[in-house]
């Protein structure tokens, strides 16, 4: 009987919820200016039933608001409206013209303040902890020691991506993570992960990323909506969500803080490598509120840093598969510029135009994030003679931004030729200036992520082939062109045939284990760490 007390109650506060979310969505802004158009929604529940179907990518349902609603619409959510912009010119205007109003993030009560994802720098208000991490990770990318550290990291793993190619081919996707994870747990914490076999930090990282994802999905825990809910014991009926909360926030903190004690302990011993936590701890100081700052700044480059890549790669060998032509020319300068004794570097960037204009093109072909992060207006504002009222979520559809045909000449086609000028072509839109972020909340690390990825392409098409892959009769498999929704985008797994180019080029391949050697993993160390803070900590 009590269980249905509370059960029956439980209803009763969701449904008045709802309708007083409803009333205030109509009354609570007395503007006469009306919301951008949109479809009509239901009594209470809005536009429910107008969010994206699960297993739809999010940028092509957005898209069909474009020609039934204009440039800018809107839904209205459980008393949240939702603002969806198809136009790249509003997204500026809005995004980085008014960044000073809409630099917010939307507060995703599970997500922020339940599990701790608001101390990242991704998902923090523009606060002015959100500025102090920018101006960390800013000061020390800037640091020249840095620079050069990680242009070396960057280069050195890319010799080890072809080394683990060469080795098995079959295993790509894997290769493509577990290079990732490398550059960016280099660069971040100047950890060396297992080159073979499992890694206790990368499996970790990759758990909260997981689970970061799963955190955010809109309308998957009610007390995002209800934040009133959180006060509903344990064993209620409906409240096992508290307990999930509290796994992932156990599991983001380890992820935060297991990292950063380690480096700290090697600093003491004097064995820690350059990287962006040395630098700040050693440029910046570490009083007990930068040492907070130091800790949530590394772990949300981390964090933030290795599934982008991992996309973008994933993007880039299916083009090449598709492409045989632009991968034709991009070798064809590499032979011409490189040459075939060495691997191409990070300082051969001024004289490879080619290779250069293929990162923007994966860029912009698939964008990683093609909604971005969803900003949040900080202020009421209006534009183009709509409202937006403040606590609106904005959306800006990047993928919609770098495929339209007023900007790029046959978008669906992956034309790297589209960025070179030439007599008789100017070249198109930069697709970086969407597909980063906007405003102040553009990606701070997005010098160092794009350098990765101009090394990995660079040397992955000096030494490889990559093929559309046969079956047993001999016949080509054509890879479909599908990639999966989520706020990072990712081609549906294919199969690819990547093979040296040639004898020579396997044996170039081989001979950069002599130049780019394989550092000794940090794992052990890592693990005896581990093992004296849990004794340490039951002396206490």
């Amino acid at each position: 009987m009590a269980g249905l007390i509370v059960t029956n109650l439980l209803v009763f506060l969701v449904v008045a919820g709802l309708y007083l979310a409803y009333r205030a969505s109509r009354y609570s802004n007395k503007s006469s200016l009306p919301l951008p158009p949109g479809p009509r929604g239901l009594p209470v529940l809005g536009n429910v039933n107008d969010l994206p179907k699960p297993g739809e990518l999010e940028c092509h349902h957005w898209l069909k608001h474009k020609e039934l609603y204009g440039p800018i619409s809107s839904i209205t959510v459980l008393g949240n409206t939702f603002v969806i912009i198809n136009d790249a010119n509003i997204a500026l205007e809005l995004l980085r013209d008014r960044a000073a109003v809409h630099s917010g993030r939307p507060n995703m009560f599970f997500s922020s303040q339940m599990i701790g994802w608001n101390n990242t720098l991704a998902m923090s208000g523009y606060t002015e902890v959100f500025r102090q991490h920018r101006k960390n990770i800013a000061k020390v990318a800037g640091l020249s020691t840095a620079v050069s550290v990680f242009d070396r990291v960057q280069e050195e793993e890319a010799a080890h991506f072809l080394q683990n190619i060469l080795r098995a081919p079959e295993d790509l996707f894997d290769h493509i993570e577990k290079q990732a994870g490398a550059v960016i747990l280099r660069i971040t914490y100047g950890y060396t992960p297992k080159h073979d076999g499992k890694d206790p930090l990368v499996d970790m990282a990759v758990k909260t990323m997981h689970e970061f994802a799963d955190s955010t999905v809109p309308g998957k825990y009610l007390v995002d909506v209800f934040p009133f809910l959180r006060f509903l014991p344990d064993w209620a009926p409906g409240a096992g969500f508290k307990g999930t909360a509290r796994s992932m926030a156990k599991q983001l903190q380890e992820t935060t803080e297991r990292p950063y004690e380690f480096v700290k302990e090697q600093m003491r011993k004097g064995k820690a490598k350059t990287s962006f936590l040395t630098q700040a701890l050693e440029n910046i100081g570490a009083d007990a509120q930068m040492e907070r700052i130091h800790k949530w700044s590394a772990s949300s480059m981390y964090l933030g840093g290795a599934d982008t890549t991992v996309s973008s790669l994933m993007t880039f060998f299916l083009a090449m598969m598709v492409c045989p032509n632009v991968q034709k020319k991009a070798q064809e300068e590499l032979d011409r510029v490189i040459g075939g004794d060495r691997l191409p570097v990070s300082a051969d960037k001024g004289t490879l135009p080619y290779i250069d204009a293929i990162v923007k093109e994966v860029h912009r072909w698939h964008p990683v994030a093609p909604m971005a992060l969803p900003h949040c207006a900080d202020k009421d504002d209006s534009i183009n003679g709509y409202r937006i009222p403040k606590g609106a979520l904005l959306l800006p559809n990047n993928w919609w931004f770098t495929h339209d045909p007023t900007v790029y000449q046959n978008p669906s086609l992956f034309k790297p030729e589209r960025f070179l000028a030439s007599p008789t072509h100017t070249p198109e839109a930069d697709p970086r200036t969407w597909t980063f972020g906007y405003g102040r909340r553009v990606c701070p690390g997005r010098h160092v992520a794009d350098n990765a990825l101009f090394v990995t392409i660079a040397q992955a098409l000096a030494v490889f082939d990559i093929l559309k892959p046969v079956d047993s009769s001999g016949k080509t498999v054509e890879p479909e062109l599908k990639f999966e929704p989520g706020v990072v985008s990712h081609p549906i797994k294919y199969i690819a045939m990547v093979m040296p180019r040639s004898d020579a080029k396997k044996t170039l391949i081989m001979q950069a284990e002599k130049e780019f050697p394989w550092g000794e993993s940090d794992a052990a160390a890592l693990r005896d760490f581990e093992v004296r803070s849990a004794e340490s900590f039951k002396e206490v």
